[in-house]
């Protein structure tokens, strides 16, 4: 039996165990709501148009998770949620939080630089989060998440050429109500998580939210401190004032620091590069380049001679004010963000003092947007304008202190982006609906890039004719992109909604940079690329809304692809031509006497062209872009007459993929499966709850990301790994 089956099969016996247990325990009699709760799908409500509608209305592919569907499918922080969503995938490369990189239907941006924005956007709130490294972040008192698919430039504007992930956290409301969660876990997790909020007057309520977690590291060292360990303190207030049934302002302030944790959890393995310069993994027991040997294939153990450390503070503040006209809304929304991050690890994963990774951030972040809304009558719209101001300082250096060689660079990239935008609905009939949208942005960016090597190694990676060679390159340039949707709503019943959309999405151009600056002075800046997409789609809710199936079919034509190649110590991108299609679908389904279960699934197929491999150009797939993926999950609820009890199992499938674009061995990650769960105990009314958990239940080994470093000096691979199998026990109050 191959690894892939036996792992199905062991997710198969653990669902049927796990629910079989709970539905034999001795349950008393439910009342006549408890039933009809039971027994029937809960509305989702969603704000993927910016208003709120019914997820069943609204004609674009997105996943939708309340808290409780959280908590209960163990999902932690953000990089958890591919877990729960078809075609999603979410990598923190190198094992520690440094940058999250996302992709949706292939599409994905994996260069982790602090400059690079990614290609599906990450919200808070509204609020549009730059960097790559915000998105990786533990989730705290959160009302609910959305994952729209496909462009969402017309409304969401900024870089959501193939998507994005939207967290809603909980508001300030007129009602006194609050929690307080305990968490205790491996490794020596100690976790806390609370709320509270209520009326401060007739005119004035708050929200005030803190979060701590703290873990030993899981991946062992023998020679120093344990890596991949977790030291992290967030908190947010919100302010809600509401003068006038007019007048709503909502005032915010949060702060999310990671505080310093040892980092650069990876193993590496003997690799050599082939004819093509593409790195193949040699026969175990075998040798890196500088001679060092795994001592026993555990990928959560090593010997790293330089403790590596990860630290991240950001801080934001803003306000969000809604003004109610007889038939109009006027929303704006204004944000200001402090980023800081360090970041150093030992690159080569040994004993020796080989190499050591840097990697720092510090950029402010200033958004500003203004929407007008019309929402009533056949003839619907919004417009407005947004504004970006992004003024960041970032540097990225390699230390061999083994060759007493240092090339590293410090430069800047100050971005200033404006844009106009409007969407409108009609309603043709009361059965079909015509929506288009079209937004126009410009960026302007200023670039400052300066290369500085010392040591031996220096004529190897200062190349003539790159960046680095350049010494220090200077650059100002403007461009203009558009975005766009026409899309036919046509609700064929009551339950079913087909719909069929065009989209164009943008992305800005940006600037190479890197430790060694090897892309040719030439291509220093790419342009922005364009994504044209189809999507054909539908809804439909059956069984008498015991059952919700959602599903699409779309084919992406990208025109100036990003593109990033790395290969070694060659961080380059460059633009081309690319095509992505495939298929993707979710069924959920109450069965009755507290059976729930969720299945989805997608079926992908990228590719990017002209990928210079040795002296071809040739068709590479997309990274982070496996062929199949499936979601699973089903729970149990019983009611007894002193509480209830939930019983969870949830779990996914990835299929095999490529983490870079040159599709070198080395990179292929493995199929493979995740499977957590969870049983909570609810007492008092459902104001005190007690749980157990296990994330990773089948313990397996899977890996996540790799590198190719099979040149010289490093001549191996690296590979980062998920958490090993996680327990904990989680207490929570509500009041």
């Amino acid at each position: 039996m191959s690894n892939r089956t036996s792992a199905a099969v062991r997710v198969a016996c653990g669902l049927h165990s796990i629910l079989a247990c709970a539905a034999v325990m001795p349950a008393y009699s439910q009342s006549s709501e408890t039933s009809e709760q039971l027994g029937g799908l809960t509305e989702i409500v969603v704000t993927a148009t910016r208003s709120s509608a019914n997820l069943q209305d609204v004609g674009i592919s997105l996943s939708a998770f309340s808290s409780d569907d959280l908590v209960q499918r163990g999902v932690r922080d953000s990089t958890d949620l591919a877990l729960l969503t078809p075609g999603l995938q979410f990598a923190d490369p190198g094992g520690s939080p440094i940058a999250g990189l996302i992709s949706i239907r292939g599409v994905s941006q994996n260069d982790f630089a602090g400059h690079i924005e990614p290609a599906n956007a990450y919200y808070i709130d509204e609020v549009y989060q730059p960097s790559n490294a915000t998105s990786v972040q533990r989730l705290y008192d959160v009302e609910r998440v959305e994952v729209l698919k496909g462009p969402q430039g017309t409304l969401f504007g900024r870089n959501a050429t193939g998507g994005l992930l939207h967290v809603i956290t909980r508001q300030p409301t007129q009602s006194l109500d609050g929690f307080a969660e305990l968490t205790v876990g491996s490794f020596d997790q100690l976790g806390f998580e609370g709320a509270v909020g209520g009326p401060l007057s007739d005119t004035v309520s708050a929200r005030a939210a803190v979060l701590y977690n703290r873990n030993d590291g899981y991946f062992k060292n023998a020679i120093g401190p344990d890596y991949a360990n977790d030291d992290t303190v967030a908190g947010r207030v919100q302010v809600k004032i509401e003068p006038s049934d007019q007048l709503d302002i909502s005032l915010f302030a949060d702060y999310y620091e990671i505080r310093p944790i040892y980092t650069g959890a990876s193993m590496i393995t003997g690799a050599a590069p082939d004819a093509d310069g593409l790195g193949i993994r040699l026969p175990p027991g075998s040798p890196t380049g500088f001679g060092y040997v795994d001592a026993d294939g555990d990928p959560y153990t090593g010997a790293l001679d330089y403790p590596g450390q990860l630290e991240r503070r950001t801080w934001s503040a803003g306000a969000k004010v809604q003004y109610q006209f007889d038939t109009l809304t006027l929303a704006s929304i204004t944000s200001y963000q402090k980023l800081d991050s360090t970041y150093d690890s030992d690159n080569d994963f040994s004993p020796y003092p080989i190499g050591i990774f840097q990697q720092n951030a510090a950029a402010t972040h200033l958004t500003q947007e203004l929407r007008l809304i019309d929402a009533d009558g056949a003839f619907r719209w919004t417009a407005g304008v947004y504004y970006l101001y992004i003024d960041g300082d970032y540097f990225q250096g390699f230390n061999l202190p083994a060759f007493a060689s240092y090339p590293r660079a410090n430069y800047s990239v100050d971005t200033r982006s404006a844009s106009a935008f409007a969407q409108s609905e009609y309603d043709i009939s009361d059965s079909v609906r015509l929506t288009t949208g079209v937004r126009v942005t410009r960026d302007e960016k200023k670039y400052n890039y300066t290369e500085v090597c010392e040591g031996a190694l220096c004529p190897l990676f200062i190349q003539p004719g790159t960046l680095a060679a350049n010494g220090t390159t200077s650059d100002e340039h403007a461009e203009t992109g558009t975005s766009g949707r026409v899309q036919l709503n046509w609700s064929a019943t009551d339950d079913l909604l087909l719909y069929s959309s065009v989209s164009l999405g943008y992305k800005a151009f940006n600037y190479n940079a890197g430790f060694v600056g090897q892309a040719p002075l030439s291509m220093f800046r790419f342009k922005g690329e364009s994504l044209l997409a189809y999507e054909i789609g539908e809804k439909f809710q059956f069984l008498n809304n015991r059952a919700r199936l959602n599903g699409a079919v779309f084919y992406y034509d990208y025109d100036d692809y990003q593109a990033f190649d790395q290969r070694g110590f060659n961080f380059t991108l460059f633009n081309t031509t690319a095509s992505m299609y495939g298929a993707d679908a979710e069924l959920s389904l109450s069965a009755g006497d507290g059976y729930l279960f969720s299945v989805g699934g997608a079926y992908l197929r990228t590719k990017v062209d002209d990928v210079p491999i040795g002296n071809r150009r040739v068709s590479r797939e997309a990274p982070q872009s496996p062929r199949y993926t499936a979601n699973l999950s089903a729970s149990k609820d019983t009611h007894f007459q002193f509480g209830g009890l939930n019983v969870n199992v949830t779990a996914s499938y990835g299929d095999d993929f490529y983490a870079q674009l040159t599709n070198a061995p080395v990179t292929k990650i493995p199929a493979s499966w995740l499977v957590n769960a969870r049983v909570t105990l609810s007492l008092m009314d459902d104001r005190l709850s007690v749980a157990v958990f296990a994330n990773n239940l089948l313990d397996e080994e899977r890996e996540t990301f790799a590198f190719d470093v099979s040149g010289a000096p490093l001549g191996g691979t690296y590979t980062t790994y998920g958490e090993p199998r996680w327990y904990g026990v989680q207490t929570r109050i509500k009041f």
